[in-house]
């Protein structure tokens, strides 16, 4: 008997095709579905992270956007103001008491919130009258011999022409001390407002430089490119700082994305390309015009080897199932045929007159033990009628 004839082959040909195809429909379809599942979810907590990071310096800077109002009206600050109106006796004295108060105010301020590289009160021509200093660890009063004068400087000139309680905010820039560029790099934003006296007379501003690295440093290898389209941020420090203001290396947002820098600039979104997917963000500068954009970049290989992993196991997982229902339907016909065949050969023995006392038994309650007990009744009837047609044949 040819292999494909045989009822064994049958039986494991169906129960094969039987577990073989929903399993491969369903596992094609689940592994489709869960792919672009796990391509949804990448993207999506990678805009998550995104959005976070963005709020984390939108915060940021609403906290010192308060601060700056409060040090701007303190009661110190008030008396101080106030003071240098007068015309008393010791005046001099009495208002040299007062900016040291105030200088202390800074201090404890500085040193209760270790983000401000600077807190300082112009008068209106300029000159430095209170300065605190601060390295992020220690806080310390510049000696009064050592205050500069600032009316130069595009802050001050910008903060004296807005009106009451306006802010002005500098752009994301590196520190310069005496004109050039501090080494080691100390990122900053400035927060300043002007202050007024009992007359509502403008007598100088109230100037905080805030230390940037408090919030650029958690961004990590996540791109911050500052309101000029330069690289506050970048995994690589060499691309950092490109303007004219600053290192002036010119590697800007054009150079990092030629393709894709007007999209950018647009609507916040993710954009994705065979070679990166990346979520960006407009971040609203608190008090300031301004505004910033966060990208979080990731390659798109590095998205994909998830979903890759995931169909490899999945692939796998459906191999050893098939494998399994295999196994099972090979033991399974092997249970139905084994008697069948066991009963094949009994009949085909019986038939040749061989084996006709050999008793047929199956361990089997079902329909293969109801043909055995057939087979043995068969048998039975064969004998009787073999010794019936033997005793005939002897009268």
């Amino acid at each position: 008997m040819k292999i494909y004839h045989r009822l064994r082959t049958k039986l494991i040909l169906m129960f094969s095709i039987v577990t073989l195809v929903p399993a491969l429909v369903t596992g094609i379809y689940a592994m489709l579905v869960s792919s672009e599942t796990l391509r949804t979810q990448a993207v999506t907590t990678q805009s998550t992270e995104a959005k976070m990071l963005a709020n984390n310096i939108t915060s940021f800077l609403s906290v010192v956007k308060g601060d700056l109002l409060f040090l701007s009206q303190s009661p110190l600050m008030n008396d101080y103001l106030n003071l240098r109106k007068e015309t008393l006796p010791n005046v001099q004295l009495m208002l040299e008491e007062k900016r040291q108060s105030l200088e202390k105010e800074f201090l404890a301020f500085s040193r209760n919130r270790r983000i401000y590289y600077q807190i300082r009160y112009l008068d209106k021509t300029g000159q430095e009258i209170a300065r605190v200093d601060s390295n992020g660890l220690k806080s310390w009063i510049v000696e009064r011999e050592k205050l500069q004068n600032k009316s130069d400087r595009y802050y001050f000139k910008k903060t004296m022409r807005l009106f009451s309680n306006r802010i002005f905010v500098s752009p994301l820039d590196l520190n310069r001390e005496r004109g050039e560029i501090e080494v080691p790099h100390k990122p900053v934003i400035r927060y300043a407002v002007s202050v007024y006296d009992d007359n509502d007379a403008k007598a100088g501003i109230v100037i905080i430089n805030i230390d940037a690295n408090q919030f650029l440093r958690p961004l990590d290898d996540v791109r911050l490119i500052n309101q000029d389209g330069y690289f506050a941020n970048h995994p690589d420090p060499k691309k950092c700082w490109g303007g004219p203001s600053d290192l002036d290396s010119g590697y800007s947002l054009d150079q990092e994305y030629p393709q894709l820098a007007t999209k950018i600039r647009g609507k916040d979104g993710i954009i994705s390309t065979p070679a990166l997917t990346l979520s960006h963000l407009q971040i609203s500068v608190s008090g300031s015009a301004d505004d910033w954009i966060l990208i979080v970049q990731r390659d798109t290989d590095e998205i994909l080897r998830s979903i890759v992993a995931f169909r490899i196991t999945f692939i796998v997982i459906l191999i050893m199932a098939v494998l399994i229902a295999f196994v099972f339907a090979l033991l399974f016909s092997a249970k139905i045929t084994s008697p069948i065949e066991h009963l094949t050969r009994l009949a085909d023995a019986i038939s040749k007159g061989e084996l006709i006392n050999h008793h047929v038994s199956v361990k089997d309650k079902g329909e293969i033990g109801q043909l055995a007990q057939a087979f043995e009744r068969m048998r039975v009837s064969m004998i009787k009628s073999f010794e019936r047609l033997r005793k005939q044949s002897k009268l």
